[in-house]
């Protein structure tokens, strides 16, 4: 939870391309997304006018990392702001039985001022 001048990923989980719920396993050659729950503090979101999200996913098991980014205007408000953002990836390249794992780093930007947060999921699974 963001303290009223900060920015934080309160959770960060991978799901099958569209869907609402964390991902345990997800299907080789198939879209996927990353899901990032942020919330704004009240007094940095009066100021916010910006917010960028960058996710990673990486394949422990082969060290490959394809990175996606999310870059959004926003209108400033003096209440707490609490969003989902989501990340669509291509089509997953890996084996059977790969282990991904996805971080991200958020940065809400409120004119001169900026507030960084990072996150990680929980690990998945590749399968066919």
């Amino acid at each position: 939870m963001a303290g009223t001048w900060d920015a934080s990923v309160n959770v960060l989980y991978m799901t099958e391309g569209g869907g609402a719920f964390t991902a345990q396993k997800l299907k080789i050659a198939n879209a996927f997304d990353v899901v990032a729950e942020v919330e704004i503090g009240a007094q940095l979101n009066g100021f916010a006018t910006a917010d960028r999200l960058v996710v990673t996913v990486t394949n422990l098991t082969t060290g490959v990392v394809t990175t996606q980014a999310s870059n959004r205007a926003l209108t400033p408000a003096g209440t707490i702001r609490r969003e989902q953002i989501r990340v669509a990836f291509p089509a997953l390249v890996a084996n059977e039985g790969d282990l991904l794992r996805a971080t991200c780093s958020y940065r809400a930007t409120a004119g001169i001022n900026t507030d960084y947060s990072w996150g990680q999921s929980e690990p998945a699974i590749a399968e066919t």
